[in-house]
């Protein structure tokens, strides 16, 4: 029974030792994006934003405060006064200033959503490339170490040969430099591999395993229509989206600029003993404001009723030429909002041809070095029948099975490069 029960755990260890590995993997880092450092500082401007946002809004919300006093004075006689005051405001029209402010704040939060989802594409992508950059290195030292090996192999094999005097010692020296710069390599690659982890970490704001990457590579080719691309970019791309909030904003200035230098105002009390009530309405911010005060002590405030209303009216007659300045400024702003919209519009479509022939020829790229990753298939394929048949050496296959590696990984990267530019071209587009 002890047997058996022994037997049962040592199978499950080699178990866990032969399936249980941990790999890095996109998907197991991909969160960590929310929460490292840039994406900390984006979510922060955002939450600034909103908060502004929030803050403008109040002016459209009812204002309720209260207020009490009390005070005691002796002038032949003590007296006792106290009071008590509730005061309610609220903008009812968004024909004034607090209107187009509440405007323009809403546009600002606009641009400030285009911007966190501009930041979090641009996230996505840097993720994504230092990923890659990580999995090449660790993959481009498998390959160096393969080499170091062959040199090692090849320069006893040449030391073996010289000491037979079947070589000269400048052949010799030839295989030794071979190793050496073998082996400069191959360091260069273990501090790349190293940098490329330490990257990794700082963007990421973690510490990260020195254990293997793993990733799922695919190729998708690309075969969509640029006049369709075209259209989803003037309508989806955010940076347009910006320039044309900002353009509205700008058009709101001009509104603001215009509003009438006039100030009308109503104004309503009405007072019975020691309750007062008073109603007042200014079109400035088309603000209305209602009071009510209630006296305590041993003066009465008055002993009949009182009504009281009174209109004001307030125009400028001189005031330097502010208006006429305020409003050739806003006139002024509206037109550079409205170039740089065009400008913009033009910057983003030329962004968007760059990133579209590169993503063109990255493709084409793929496609040769698939061919050239057969072509090396097929020699090393001909040099094992050969080593079979006794007709090469085996270092002689080794070096073909290195070239086909070297291949390999070149498609790779050329599949790895050519995603990291559809990615661009899907931000660009904002899908």
């Amino acid at each position: 029974m002890y047997k058996r029960i022994l037997t049962f755990f040592l199978i499950l260890f080699i178990i866990n030792c032969s399936f249980g590995e941990n790999f890095l993997t996109f998907n197991s880092l991909f969160p960590f994006i929310q929460r490292s450092p840039l994406w900390q500082i984006y979510q922060a401007q955002f939450e600034n934003s909103v908060q502004s946002y929030n803050l403008a809004q109040i002016s459209f919300k009812p204002q309720l405060s209260i207020q009490g006093g009390y005070g005691f004075t002796k002038d032949g006689k003590e007296v006792n006064t106290g009071s008590l005051s509730l005061n309610y405001s609220q903008v009812i029209f968004s024909f004034g200033k607090a209107g187009i402010q509440q405007e323009s704040s809403s546009i600002d939060l606009e641009q400030a959503k285009n911007n966190l989802r501009s930041n979090y594409l641009n996230l996505y992508y840097q993720f994504t490339q230092y990923f890659y950059n990580l999995y090449l290195a660790q993959e481009r030292l498998k390959i160096l170490e393969d080499s170091y090996k062959l040199a090692v192999r090849q320069r006893e094999i040449a030391e073996k040969q010289f000491n037979n005097k079947t070589i000269t010692e400048t052949n010799l020296l030839d295989y030794k430099q071979r190793e050496k710069l073998s082996e400069i390599n191959l360091n260069s690659a273990k501090n790349n591999l190293e940098i490329a982890y330490k990257v990794l970490e700082n963007f990421l704001g973690i510490k990260l395993e020195r254990i293997p990457v793993k990733l799922d590579i695919y190729f998708e080719p690309f075969n969509e229509k640029p006049e369709d691309l075209l259209n989803i970019l003037y309508n989806e791309n955010l940076t347009i989206k910006n320039a044309k909030l900002s353009l509205e904003k700008s058009k709101l200035s001009i509104k603001e600029a215009n509003l009438p230098s006039w100030i009308f105002s109503l104004n309503g009390s009405y007072s019975s003993g020691n309750s007062s009530y008073n109603i007042s309405f200014d079109t400035q911010n088309y603000a209305l404001n209602v009071g009510f005060k209630q006296n305590f002590g041993e003066t009465q405030i008055t002993s009949s009723d009182v009504w009281k209303v009174s209109f004001s009216f307030s125009i400028p007659i001189l005031d330097g030429g502010s208006k006429n300045i305020s409003l050739k400024k806003a006139e002024l702003s509206l037109k550079q909002a409205e170039i740089n919209f065009e400008n913009t519009k033009k910057e983003v479509e030329l962004n968007f041809w760059k990133i579209y022939y590169n993503l063109l020829q990255a493709q084409e790229n793929v496609k040769q070095k698939q061919f050239n990753l057969e072509q090396k298939k097929i020699n090393y394929d001909i040099q094992k029948i050969k080593y079979e048949l006794g007709l090469i050496t085996e270092i002689e296959l080794k070096a073909s099975e290195i070239d086909y590696l070297q291949a390999e990984y070149d498609l790779k990267d050329a599949i790895l490069n050519f995603n990291l530019q559809k990615i661009q071209l899907n931000i660009i587009l904002n899908r």
